[in-house]
């Protein structure tokens, strides 16, 4: 399925629950960075609410996945107006985010942008400010430029397909706008965070930055011993649903 969005085609799947539902709210995944809404949590979270038959979007940002889009011109503006507009024309009353690595960024950013909709947020290894760390990790890779002149950094990947993240330099150059760990977080729903001890990509004390400056009170960290950046083992998995289930229960 597709929804237009400023030009672009962002393409989503959905599981539209029964009429003896109306009021369960509605549960939306956002992805990472390069990935897209057929990964392996994208797809668990939808049998998952297929299952207990809830109200569930996944889809993919401009310029990733199946959605249309240049990579070079697409920054977290770009990938937050697909959010919100995911949020505003396919979804109804409450909505929880569930934002894995940038997603968790994302979510935060949606959150603020939508207080009235958006009650509850459950963000694995939330990738916040993500772009400031950038510079650092980039150090010592040569920059290449593509055919319409765009800088862009080849950066190997062990994860999905194992395919170069290509890091463009409009992504790090338009995103200090969005970062929020300089100043205080003014989210006042429920928030539970997921983060693996072994993420080598995003470290875990990341999301407790996040919780410390978050200003709402129900807010809880669960750092998983053995868990690497993906968190998409069959043990982690059900935490993840367990961290859902609550959050459920509390906008219902």
């Amino acid at each position: 399925m597709e929804l237009e969005n400023k030009g672009a085609v962002v393409a989503y799947d959905a599981h539209q629950c029964g009429p003896h539902k109306k009021t369960s709210p509605s549960v939306v995944f956002c992805s990472g960075f390069k990935s897209s809404r057929h990964g392996n949590k994208a797809l668990a979270l939808h049998d998952y609410c297929a299952e207990y038959d809830l109200n569930f979007v996944r889809f993919d940002y401009r310029a990733h996945g199946d959605s249309s889009g240049e990579f070079g011109e697409c920054g977290i503006n770009e990938w937050l107006e697909d959010v919100i507009a995911v949020v505003e024309s396919l979804t109804k009353g409450p909505v929880i985010l569930v934002g894995s690595s940038m997603g968790g960024w994302l979510s935060l950013l949606a959150a603020l942008a939508l207080p009235e909709r958006i009650k509850g947020l459950l963000l694995i290894a939330c990738a916040a400010d993500m772009t400031r760390y950038y510079p650092a990790r980039l150090e010592g890779l040569h920059a290449e430029v593509d055919t319409k002149g765009r800088a862009f950094y080849r950066v190997p990947n062990r994860y999905d397909d194992e395919s170069d993240y290509l890091v463009y330099q409009h992504l790090i150059d338009s995103a200090p706008p969005f970062y929020l760990l300089d100043k205080p977080i003014n989210i006042d729903c429920p928030v539970r965070m997921l983060h693996g001890a072994q993420d080598d990509v995003v470290p875990w004390y990341r999301s407790q930055s996040v919780m410390k400056n978050l200003t709402g009170s129900d807010v809880k960290l669960t750092v998983l011993k053995d868990g690497d950046h993906r968190l998409s083992k069959e043990g982690e998995q059900m935490v993840i649903e367990t961290a859902l289930c609550e959050l459920i229960a509390k906008a219902e």
